[in-house]
């Protein structure tokens, strides 16, 4: 079974307050034990000196040197005390709670604790049952001189003043009942007041465990309210960042296996089609007689094919390269107008046999400016572009290259005459395998990874392929590399 937090918040402090009310209680009473107890040590001594003086000076108290019993009886008793005086022998000559007929039957005070620590000098103190009026007492004895000459008050040399310990056990026992009590009603409100503070700590995080709770049952809707200005809403807002990480995360990894599920499927279906292909060829070669040129126009497709196969392998080795981070750029400076220059005049045997005008137009621009790249890539890109745009142009229509100075940047493009690209179309060319008219880019040869490398190895070098197309007038692809001002 699991503890709550909050619960636990309240029984921490609940404990803690009895621990705290216990020790207070042990503490106040053994306090007020000690201030009662030097109280009525002041108070019995206040009263042995009062009533020395009474009997050394007051002629009510004593009548003709005889002790006036009923006068000091009711002092005793208007003072709730036991009052007893004891000559020199320890002979009992006045106590207020024994009548005084019967005072020669109370037995000798001589040796009582308290009369012997007085004989010392001190005052004598001590608590104990009274063997004469079996109660708990707490007694004060003081020696005294001869308070007068002559008589009976000449004998008494110890005054001795008792109170009944019951009345300070009273006491104390009613301070006890009201620290019980008042601890009682404090725990009372403090259980309360914690209730409340657990409540208003614990809620805060009871909500984030309940959208934590979402988030792990796949809830990507899931939100961390943050309702509080402290550690805990901190804590809100770090784990919001972290559960919209996991989001795009998740999102971004569906995304990524619906992608590699349709490259799969896209690679097994390129790569069936050549390969039955030239499968095809060899079986009719071997299981066929035919003649001369026959068999050399199955050899010559079959090759074609092959052909077709190892571009689509170096294609996708290229690509998984690239999108891995194997594939590492050189960048340096270089002259773009030769450069590009020389990778038309490379293409343009393949112009020729499409039928299409290939044109360099910077070829005597005096404006020859320095960027910077990785030349191997580049050409990689030069050749994908005026690749396709030749594959795709009309019969004798044109494919024109060239470069643009804009700002600190060099943009270099590549126009045609082509049918052009659907609008729809455009967002989606640069996508692997991604195809506007499949028969047709399957008979010019084309593996469907070509636009993909390019925007990839252009990405690389900071920048973006831009496209203009329309329909039945042609297409323009352009990108921009940084000069070397």
């Amino acid at each position: 079974m699991k503890i709550r937090l909050r619960r636990k918040l309240i029984i921490f402090q609940l404990s803690l307050l009895i621990i705290v009310t216990a020790f207070a209680s042990i503490i106040t009473t053994f306090d007020l034990q000690k201030y009662y107890k030097n109280r009525i040590l002041s108070e019995l001594q206040t009263h042995v000196h009062a009533i020395k003086f009474i009997l050394s000076k007051s002629d009510q108290v004593v009548k003709r040197y005889e002790i006036n019993y009923s006068y000091l009886t009711g002092y005793a008793k208007a003072s709730n005390l036991r009052l007893t005086l004891i000559d020199s022998l320890g002979v009992v000559v006045f106590d207020s709670n024994v009548p005084e007929d019967s005072l020669r039957f109370v037995e000798n005070h001589l040796y009582r604790p308290e009369v012997q620590m007085a004989m010392t000098g001190d005052l004598g103190i001590d608590d104990r049952k009274s063997a004469t009026i079996n109660k708990p007492m707490f007694y004060m004895a003081m020696q005294v001189n001869p308070l007068r000459e002559g008589g009976e008050i000449s004998q008494v040399r110890f005054i001795r003043l008792a109170l009944p310990l019951g009345d300070i056990e009273q006491v104390l026992e009613d301070v006890r009942w009201k620290i019980f009590w008042g601890g009682g009603v404090a725990l009372v409100l403090i259980a309360i007041i914690s209730y409340t503070l657990a409540k208003r700590l614990t809620m805060p995080i009871q909500q984030l465990s309940f959208a934590a709770e979402a988030a792990k049952k796949g809830d990507l809707n899931a939100h961390f309210e943050r309702t509080t200005n402290d550690e805990i809403g901190e804590l809100a807002d770090v784990l919001n960042e972290m559960l919209e990480k996991l989001r795009h995360d998740l999102i971004q990894m569906r995304k990524l296996e619906r992608m590699r599920s349709q490259f799969l499927g896209n690679v097994s279906h390129e790569l069936r089609t050549p390969i039955f292909a030239v499968q095809g060829y060899l079986e009719t070669l071997m299981l066929n007689s035919m003649d001369e040129s026959t068999r050399r126009s199955f050899i010559n497709k079959a090759h074609s094919q092959a052909v077709r196969l190892n571009n689509l392998l170096r294609d996708l080795i290229d690509i998984s390269r690239i999108e891995s981070g194997e594939m590492k750029l050189n960048f340096h400076s270089f002259r773009i107008r030769d450069w590009l220059g020389k990778q038309v005049e490379e293409m343009q045997s393949l112009a020729q046999e499409r039928n299409v005008q290939l044109k360099y137009l910077n070829h005597q621009d005096s404006s020859d400016y320095r960027v910077f790249g990785d030349q191997e890539r580049l050409v990689q890109v030069i050749f994908n572009l005026v690749e396709n745009a030749i594959k795709y142009c009309r019969p004798e229509g044109i494919v024109q290259v060239g470069y643009l100075a804009k700002g600190t940047n060099v943009e270099i493009w590549v126009s045609d005459t082509g049918r052009g690209i659907a609008e729809e179309h455009i967002p989606r060319i640069f996508e692997r395998f991604y195809r506007v008219d499949k028969e047709r880019s399957r008979a010019v040869g084309g593996t469907g990874l070509g636009l993909a490398i390019v925007k990839h190895i252009v990405e690389a070098h900071g920048s973006f392929v831009y496209v203009e197309s329309q329909q039945d007038v042609g297409s323009t692809f352009s990108f921009s590399l940084k000069r070397d001002v």
